[in-house]
């Protein structure tokens, strides 16, 4: 099986691992700057458009400004309002603010750390600040950035 092969079937393994979940709107959330949760959140959500039994929307809102972080919340609103599922991705709340409002504003929350590289006491603050009850597991990235849902 070549690498891109067996990185595919990772992201459908953790597409239909979320996709069970009740959720609308799912929020990727780095614990610790470095992470890039934009090529993250656009790998899970080309799996999910061509799984779903409804649209996928992906909203890039990694380097969102706190002025913006209310226009991003209403880009979701309207979503999913549309019955869109939709993949949020943010950036780590240690450079960015509004990543805790955004989070707290969609239905459900991945969390997406490094291994060897992401610190435990980024990934607590990041599951206290949004709530751990939103979220819905942790992705898990290696040295190569293959991927794999905890």
């Amino acid at each position: 099986m070549s690498p891109t092969a067996h990185q595919d079937s990772e992201w459908q393994r953790i597409w239909f691992a979320v996709r069970g979940q009740a959720w609308t709107s799912l929020a990727l959330v780095p614990s610790n700057p470095g992470i890039d949760a934009a090529r993250i959140a656009e790998s899970l959500a080309a799996v999910g458009r061509v799984h779903a039994e409804r649209p996928v929307t992906l909203i890039n809102a990694t380097g969102a400004e706190i002025t913006n972080v209310q226009s991003v919340i209403d880009a979701i609103g309207a979503s999913v309002a549309r019955s869109e599922r939709v993949i949020v991705a943010v950036g780590a709340i240690t450079e960015q603010p509004g990543t805790v409002a955004i989070a707290q504003a969609t239905s459900a929350v991945l969390l997406i750390v490094r291994l060897g590289e992401s610190q435990l006491d980024a990934a607590q603050s990041t599951l206290l600040a949004v709530g751990r009850d939103r979220f819905l597991g942790s992705v898990v990235l290696d040295a190569q950035m293959q991927a794999t849902f905890q």
